[in-house]
Parts: C-alpha cells; structure tokens; sequence
C-alpha cells in the first residue's frame, strides 16, 4: 500500500518503484530445481494427508507460465489432494519466494506412471 497525494503530488516516487517491483514480480520466472528443492522441503515439513487410506505422492513442480506466475504439480492423485493443502502450497510458495500480494496459480497433473 503506498499513500499519495492528488493535492501535492507526494508520493508518487515511491509508487513508481512499486510499480515497478510488482511488474518485476508478475514476470519472475524460478528454475524448476529450485522449484524441486523447494517442494522436497515443503513435504517434508507438512505431508500431504492420506486420502482413503493411500498416501498422495507430489514427484515434482515446474513453472508452467510468468504472467501470471503458474506453476504445475505432478502428483500420484491430483483429485485427491485436499484444497487446504494446494493453499499450503500456495502460500509457502508466496513466502519462500518473496512474492507477496502476486496471484499465483496451482495446477495439479498426473504425472505419467513409469512402469505401463
């Protein structure tokens, strides 16, 4: 939040360079192995619950788009996943990559099983 004044034109420095800092995030692109790194810790921080008995496996994250910052999740049982744990996500994604107030979007994927 940055206060200006229409009377005496304060603050509109300092809007500029929120400006752009925000632009700068909305097109910020992560590698895919921080992204990986930081998925490992995240679950193992907070693992994802069991649904029906069987536990859901989330084998790794990529950055889909930029604009805005999308990024993708291959899991064992996308369906399954409970929104709480996508906002976990989500939200720790936000903090651990200093992107605060940037909307950030979550897909979940099957990732293709290796053995059919």
């Amino acid at each position: 939040l940055v206060p200006v004044s229409a009377l005496s034109g304060k603050g509109l420095d300092k809007l500029m360079q929120a400006v752009l800092a925000a632009d700068e995030l909305w097109n910020r692109r992560l590698p895919t192995h921080a992204l990986n790194q930081w998925l490992r810790g995240a679950v193992e921080a907070h693992p994802p619950p069991a649904v029906s008995g069987r536990r859901i496996k989330l084998r790794y994250l990529t950055q889909a788009n930029a604009r805005p910052p999308t990024f993708v999740v291959f899991c064992s049982r996308p369906k399954a996943l409970p929104d709480s744990y996508s906002r976990y996500l989500v939200n720790a994604l936000r903090e651990s990559f200093e992107m605060p107030g940037v909307p950030i979007r979550l897909n979940l994927r099957k990732g293709a099983n290796p053995y059919n």
